[in-house]
């Protein structure tokens, strides 16, 4: 396996579930917490060097991941995690991991352990996790393809434009990872800062070649919500033995 650094970006509270702890501790209905999930597939994925980016509460998500993490693993603090958009806890984690491929995920999702695999094998400067569907709503950070290639990303994306829904997983290999940087300084010298991370990914998709590698139905769930946390809870009862921890070598 190439050079592969995973970024977890947990900064943000997720004001609309509410709580005084970050989201991504949260139990998902009286199993283990959302951050988990991520690390147990992570790890069966083959990944050993992990960075957190953090902001709300972030001496809790250090806290959890040391006591769990089976590996190295980086903290970053993002100051600006209430006022900037997500795009600046990526550029930052892109800051510290120059030539490698970073494979990135979103702390408020369950998604099937294999997936990681499935994005970590797809060629491209720029891998997507994607579940080709068309019933997509307004939440749904949409995604228009053609054959796998990634023609463009964005909740703004009409719908009828839309071919499936991105899950939160993407690797960003060097070349992608060099535009990314370059988008985000030119975003942030313009003050343009509420923005999410698959913006900047759209801006740049003329300058890179972006893939898709899909995720099956049931394998993925976002949690913005309470009422979430059940579809949350049905993925894991679904695929219960993929988040066996793997034995350590002896």
């Amino acid at each position: 396996m190439a050079n592969v650094k995973a970024v977890i970006l947990a900064a943000g509270r997720g004001v609309r579930i509410g709580g005084d702890q970050p989201k991504t501790l949260i139990p998902v209905r009286g199993n283990e917490p959302l951050l988990h999930y991520l690390m147990v597939g992570l790890k069966k994925a083959g990944i050993d060097d992990l960075m957190v980016i953090t902001g709300y509460k972030p001496a809790a998500i250090q806290e959890y991941v040391n006591e769990h993490w089976d590996g190295e693993a980086q903290f970053i603090f993002n100051a600006r995690f209430a006022s900037w958009g997500n795009f600046h806890s990526l550029r930052m984690g892109l800051d510290q991991a120059p030539g490698s491929d970073v494979l990135v995920v979103n702390c408020d999702v369950v998604i099937h352990p294999d997936v990681f695999n499935r994005v970590l094998e797809t060629e491209g400067d720029l891998v997507l996790a994607v579940e080709r569907r068309d019933d997509l709503d307004q939440e749904d950070m949409r995604v228009r393809l053609q054959g796998r290639r990634v023609m463009d990303i964005g909740k703004s994306l009409k719908r009828a434009h839309g071919h499936g829904e991105y899950d939160g997983v993407s690797l960003v290999r060097p070349a992608a990872a060099r535009a990314y940087l370059d988008g985000s300084t030119a975003l942030e010298w313009r003050a343009d800062t509420d923005l999410y991370y698959e913006d900047v990914y759209g801006r740049i998709l003329d300058r890179i070649d972006a893939r898709a590698a899909f995720v099956e139905p049931g394998e993925y769930a976002e949690v913005d919500v309470w009422s979430d946390m059940e579809v949350a809870a049905a993925v894991v009862r679904r695929h219960e033995d993929a988040w066996v921890r793997p034995q350590a070598a002896v």
